[in-house]
């Protein structure tokens, strides 16, 4: 980012934004020919520590329940929603939305799914506490107005909330399952009752999970009869166990260029709209002072980091990808926002500027909070050694990633600064939201930063208030010059959804969406 740019760079800036996040570019698929046969097994490898299944406690756990969880709506290959437990939806005024339900869908235990199971997973998933209660801050209420009727109020009107019940945070379990199991939900022994095409038959935190066909699924035969899922301590393990023909998929992976090198495979690429970025805790010392902040934002070297993390990404310059405006804004229209933005792009000597201007022109110490997974010590690393060129001495402190996610929705105050990544759980310019606002200082929610001005409020609420684009253009470009000039968050690059398949099988609708559904019914075996 910088103080002002021309027109002409911050066009160019976002032309390779948009190309990077527009989730229709071209990527890199497998292309073998696709067999109807019914797969035996698949094996998928997983590097990371999913503690249980219940993901108000552990959001990971959609790592192995999207395949097992249904939502009400599903994301499509661009993005658009599509029915799922949910035949359909109205909205009857601006504030209530009204489900309507499939009659044919049943739990694993033979159970119906009603109205009431519904609602009670919701409200479940909103509850104070729970990891992903920021999908509902907006929420009133959620009741079951007959069997297969459930009706969300809203305390204002909010745009993107059509997207929010296809997330991965709003999945669909028994209530009265549950409810017999309040102490033990998601836990090994207990596991979960969903309705989804596969049925959780074990899971060992220490080892991985194991689930079957549903054979009474209403959605017809499932492809893959078992799946096994195995939980590995890092990339490189998980690599090498592909590269050994000990596992056929890994479905997210976050170093691809050195798991490409160590495991031998093509990797599967798709742009994403998902931005890492680094947030910086505003109530904590130093990170107070916008001085700073803004000597950090152009201290930080895109190409250096991108470089630690290992390619497959595309520079940022704004907290949120430009990408996601285009439904409300033309390219065009975009561009001129872009170019009146202050864009600080790397330049030391004004992030030595902006120190000696703030009240810590000698700098200095601070500890954040790292998950290690994957390059992300890497890229810590670096980000620490480009501080330091400033002042800012960065002592790291590594943990696991349910540890760190415990940390960042923690309470507000004592939120670590840190590199993260993820904030695209919709196509709607409003889904950053999640990491901004007094609505998402509550425990359970993940604003970092701790941001939360009275007048950054009110254009996150105007800009959810309507679904006119003009309206909220106006208002995002508002909210966005706002940012840019506080810097809470200093974006840094859009990185790709990767992930490895064995030859053996063929995904041919490999796209940015697959992460919040059951995109296992999308593999097939190769012909």
């Amino acid at each position: 980012m910088k103080i002002r740019v021309t027109a002409a760079a911050a066009a160019a800036a976002l032309a390779v934004s948009l190309a990077a996040c527009s989730g229709t570019s071209a990527g890199t698929a497998n292309t073998a020919a696709a067999s109807n046969a019914t797969i035996p097994l698949l094996r998928v490898g997983l590097n990371l520590n999913v503690t249980d299944l219940d993901e108000t406690k552990t959001i990971g756990a959609g790592n192995v329940t999207n395949m097992a969880l249904e939502t009400l709506e599903k994301f499509g290959p661009q993005g658009q929603l599509e029915p799922d437990l949910a035949t359909s939806f109205s909205q009857t005024s601006p504030v209530t939305y009204v489900y309507h339900l499939r009659h044919d869908a049943t739990f694993w235990d033979g159970h119906p799914v009603t109205a009431t199971d519904v609602a009670y997973s919701l409200n479940y998933d909103r509850a104070p506490g729970s990891q992903v209660a920021f999908s509902f801050a907006g929420v009133k209420s959620i009741v079951a107005t007959d069997k297969y009727t459930v009706t969300v109020t809203l305390t204002q009107p909010e745009a993107s909330w059509q997207y929010v019940p296809a997330e991965l945070t709003s999945y669909v379990f028994e209530a009265a399952f549950q409810q017999a199991h309040k102490a033990t939900y998601g836990q090994p022994g207990t596991l979960v009752m969903g309705s989804g095409p596969w049925i959780i038959n074990s899971f060992d935190p220490t080892k991985g999970a194991m689930m079957t066909a549903n054979p009474h699924w209403w959605g017809g035969k499932v492809p893959i009869q078992r799946v096994e899922f195995t939980f590995y301590s890092s990339e490189t393990s998980e690599a090498l166990a592909l590269r050994a023909g000990e596992i056929d998929f890994d479905p997210s992976i976050t170093s691809p260029k050195s798991f490409a090198a160590a495991s031998g495979a093509t990797l599967l690429t798709t742009p994403d709209c998902a931005n890492d970025w680094f947030g910086m805790n505003t109530s904590q010392p130093g990170w107070n002072d916008v001085h700073v902040r803004r000597a950090v934002a152009y201290a930080l070297n895109r190409t250096d980091i991108i470089a630690a993390y290992g390619g497959y990404a595309t520079p940022i310059y704004t907290f949120t990808p430009p990408s996601l405006l285009r439904s409300v804004a033309s390219p065009p229209q975009v561009n001129a926002l872009l170019a009146s933005l202050p864009l600080y792009q790397y330049n030391l000597a004004k992030a030595k500027q902006q120190m000696a201007e703030s009240a810590y022109p000698n700098g200095f110490t601070s500890t954040i909070a790292m998950y290690n997974s994957g390059t992300i010590p890497d890229v810590n690393q670096v980000i620490a050694a480009e501080l330091a060129k400033i002042g800012i001495k960065l002592q790291l402190k590594s943990m696991p990633v349910t540890p760190w996610q415990g940390v960042e929705s923690g309470p507000a105050a004592q939120r670590s600064t840190v590199f993260a990544s993820g904030g695209c759980f919709q196509p709607d310019p409003g889904t950053y939201a999640d990491f901004l606002g007094r609505d998402n200082l509550a425990t359970g929610s993940w604003n970092i930063a701790n941001y939360a001005p009275p007048a950054v409020d009110t254009l996150l609420a105007q800009g959810q208030a309507t679904t006119n684009p003009a309206q909220r253009f106006a208002t995002y470009s508002k909210l966005w010059a706002r940012l840019q000039s506080d810097v809470p968050y200093v974006g840094l690059f859009v990185s790709d959804r990767v992930a490895a398949l064995s030859p053996k099988f063929t995904w041919p609708d490999f796209n940015p969406w697959y992460w919040e559904g059951d995109y296992l019914l999308d593999i097939r075996a190769a012909a």
